[in-house]
């Protein structure tokens, strides 16, 4: 009843063996190597014009699976998205609970709502999220960052919020309140690998002011 792992151990043997007397060929005839490798790449080259990168995982399985077909009719209909999610971790003995931090998370929410082709409703952040407080004369909550927070006061305010809420806890905001993030929903069809650019950018730029 054993030879089925014998012969699992033979093949990873040969494996094993294989590799082990390739390295010690490129070892021993280094040019050699080099040169076949160059070779197929130049063979290869023109082949990658043709290449797209999809970074869709629906792109993985046939868009007529009924899994997809039914997660789709789901996504239409409550208008869910894949989100691009930015880490903003603080190095500030307060995590991220410090003037600099919390101003950076509404400056680069407002920034990435303003992405083309991005529905600004499906940016999500601790700057969208709605507080237990009314903006002053009318009967719409403020959001946990409005207005901006600048005293201890008012950040101390924030974690007890955040605390009070605990929807936010391991999802908005990590469990030991050094890090946050902002959720951009990308839509169907979009071009993923360009607005992965664009929100590098504007990463860039904040990080420089």
């Amino acid at each position: 009843d054993m030879p089925v792992p014998d012969v699992q151990l033979k093949l990873h043997g040969l494996v094993v063996g294989f590799f082990r007397s390739l390295a010690r060929y490129a070892t021993h005839h280094p040019r050699r190597v080099l040169g076949i490798a160059t070779v197929i790449t130049l063979v290869a080259a023109p082949g990658v014009a043709w290449l797209k990168l999809r970074t869709d995982g629906h792109a993985l399985v046939s868009q007529h699976a009924p899994e997809v077909v039914y997660d789709k009719a789901i996504r239409e209909q409550f208008g869910i998205e894949d989100d691009i999610v930015v880490l903003i971790r603080s190095g500030n003995a307060d995590g991220i609970f410090n003037p600099g931090t919390v101003q950076l998370v509404r400056d680069l929410t407002a920034a990435f709502r303003k992405l083309p082709g991005i529905n600004p409703a499906n940016v999500m952040s601790l700057a969208t999220e709605p507080s237990f407080r009314f903006r002053p004369g009318r009967l719409v909550n403020q959001t946990l960052l409005e207005p901006p927070l600048n005293t201890k006061a008012e950040l101390d305010l924030l974690r007890d919020d955040l605390r009070r809420i605990e929807l936010y806890n391991s999802t908005l905001v990590s469990t030991n309140g050094n890090a946050t993030v902002i959720l951009i929903g990308t839509p169907p069809g979009s071009n993923r690998t360009r607005l992965y650019q664009d929100v590098l950018d504007i990463d860039r730029k904040s990080t420089r002011l």
